[in-house]
């Protein structure tokens, strides 16, 4: 009986570990298909690599797969500028402090002598 050949990509990492590493490339594109629909963003993108690690030892091959899975990033709060005034936040400018506070109204009307 001849040795089996394989030749296709697909075919060996169906086989390693005994299926356990094309379970493992499912699941990761399961988690990836959902944090993407999920996603608040309009657009988002999320990715799964495999990276298969070829080591020769004499006669023989050992194939080592690592699978890598990249969920989109949810966006990050933007800043809020503060300005520090007597040891403490702000969020008004130092110079501008004195344009939003109350002034008495004064009458423009003179008053009858």
């Amino acid at each position: 009986m001849a040795p089996r050949l394989i030749r296709s990509f697909l075919q060996a990492v169906g086989l390693m570990h005994r299926g356990k590493v094309e379970q493992k490339l499912d699941t990761e594109l399961a988690k990836v298909l959902e944090a993407v629909e999920q996603h608040p963003e309009e657009k988002a993108t999320g990715s799964v690599a495999i990276i298969v690690t070829v080591t020769k030892l004499g006669d023989r091959l050992d194939i080592k797969p690592k699978v890598e899975t990249k969920v989109p990033k949810e966006k990050d709060f933007p800043s809020t500028t503060f300005w520090m005034i007597d040891g403490a936040l702000s969020l008004e400018h130092p110079d501008q402090a004195d344009m939003f506070a109350t002034r008495e109204v004064q009458s423009r009307r003179s008053e009858p002598a």
